[in-house]
């Protein structure tokens, strides 16, 4: 490799490594949670006149 590309190649890594490296932090950091639950169970019908106020 040229003698100057390979100075301007290891300058660009050393500023870009820790640039990708806090974004991907940042990123599975900001990940949603997945659900608990996949589904909700279902709920039987009441009677409306079952119920007390």
């Amino acid at each position: 490799m040229i003698r100057g590309l390979r100075r301007r190649h290891r300058l660009v890594w050393t500023v870009l490594f820790p640039i990708l490296a806090v974004l991907l932090a940042v990123a599975v950091l900001l990940r949603p949670e997945p659900p608990l639950v996949d589904a909700l169970p279902e709920a039987r019908e009441v009677a409306a006149d079952a119920v007390e106020p």
